[in-house]
């Protein structure tokens, strides 16, 4: 079988060739189609754009960018098969917009004293002029997502939970995957959430109020995102910060886009039940394959019991550690370091 792992050293993206006219709709699961073609977002905010950054983009793994462009790097954008998430109204007049993703009004509306009636108004300017791509806004405060539900087609949410003093460490991973529970509990899976992970901190941010996450806490709050069903995974970084956690974002990026095909088919989600309630496992079936993530939210050493609905397989792959596991009677038993993640595979990746 040809494992994610062995999959590793093909190149990340493929450029997207798309007509001017190009449109991004989201099917009835919150996946993103560009053009008929499904896609799964893994971005990164940009302050500035220029041939550096450009290359450290393609180097980290990431196929969207928000901010940080303008509408004259759209030829750009498109030339190197990358998406853009532009701020505000930029762009909106653009001639070609095959390389923007989304529209992205206003940040964070909690913070700036708005109403949803003017920030609706903002959407149905947007939406008259481009009937033909989606609109997002970011959130910190879960309620806000209710409040401003008919100004935004999806929610990006921003869970920023390791601060300077690393308070609460037995919560901050499951406070990710919370955030995104939170948003389809109310609003229904169909809407596409988008995680905002935290990889920023430090003494020169906002006073030293953070904590740059560490590679592995950075890891948790990736995969505890994608655990609870996120359509979508950005990187807020002040880029870059923190030499260790940034290469961690390139592998995290990598893996997540060789976990696409699965991510993004039309399989099935399954059930699979943990036997430590710190360790969070989601499923996914699609066709004769599948994959298990299983992510220990705590910050102790566990022992977890999986198990597999009717699947077939007597054997796992964890393409990212190159190992196997063997499944008896449907069940197997793995270890977990403090907030690891594990990552099953059985049977052939599915084609896109």
């Amino acid at each position: 079988m040809k494992s994610l792992y062995s999959l590793l050293a093909l190149p990340l993206t493929a450029a997207l060739t798309l007509p001017a006219g190009a449109a991004v709709k989201f099917d009835e699961r919150g996946i993103t189609h560009i053009n008929g073609k499904p896609f799964f977002p893994v971005g990164i905010y940009l302050y500035d754009f220029n041939s550096d950054i450009l290359a450290e983009v393609h180097q980290q793994g990431f196929n969207t960018i928000i901010w940080g462009a303008s509408e004259e790097d759209l030829p750009t954008i498109k030339e190197h098969g990358l998406m853009w998430i532009p701020r505000g109204q930029q762009a909106l007049d653009a001639k070609d917009k095959s390389a923007i993703l989304a529209w992205y009004p206003i940040d964070e509306p909690e913070d700036q004293k708005v109403t949803p009636e003017q920030v609706r108004a903002d959407y149905d300017a947007i939406r008259a002029a481009d009937p033909t791509r989606p609109i997002g806004i970011c959130h910190y405060n879960l309620e806000m997502t209710k409040k401003f539900k008919d100004s935004e087609d999806f929610v990006m949410i921003s869970a920023y939970p390791v601060d300077a003093a690393r308070k609460k460490p037995a919560r901050f991973v499951p406070a990710v995957g919370g955030y995104v529970d939170f948003v389809h509990g109310h609003r229904g899976k169909s809407v596409p959430v988008w995680s905002i992970i935290q990889m920023f901190g430090g003494p020169n941010t906002d006073g030293g109020r953070w904590a740059l996450p560490t590679p592995i806490e950075l890891r948790a709050m990736t995969y505890s995102a994608l655990a609870h069903g996120a359509q979508g995974i950005l990187f807020f970084s002040y880029w870059p910060q923190g030499g260790r956690t940034w290469t961690e974002a390139g592998v995290l990026a990598r893996e997540l886009h060789r976990l696409t095909p699965f991510l993004v088919a039309p399989g099935e989600e399954i059930l699979v039940p943990s036997s430590d309630k710190a360790v969070h496992t989601r499923g996914i079936k699609v066709g004769k394959s599948g994959i298990v993530i299983a992510v220990n939210t705590d910050q102790t050493f566990r022992s977890a019991t999986l198990r597999l609905p009717k699947v077939g397989a007597a054997r796992l792959d964890l393409p990212f550690e190159n190992r196997t596991i063997s499944v008896k009677d449907r069940t197997f038993t793995d270890r977990f370091m403090p907030y690891e993640v594990h990552v099953y595979q059985w049977g052939e990746t599915p084609a896109m």
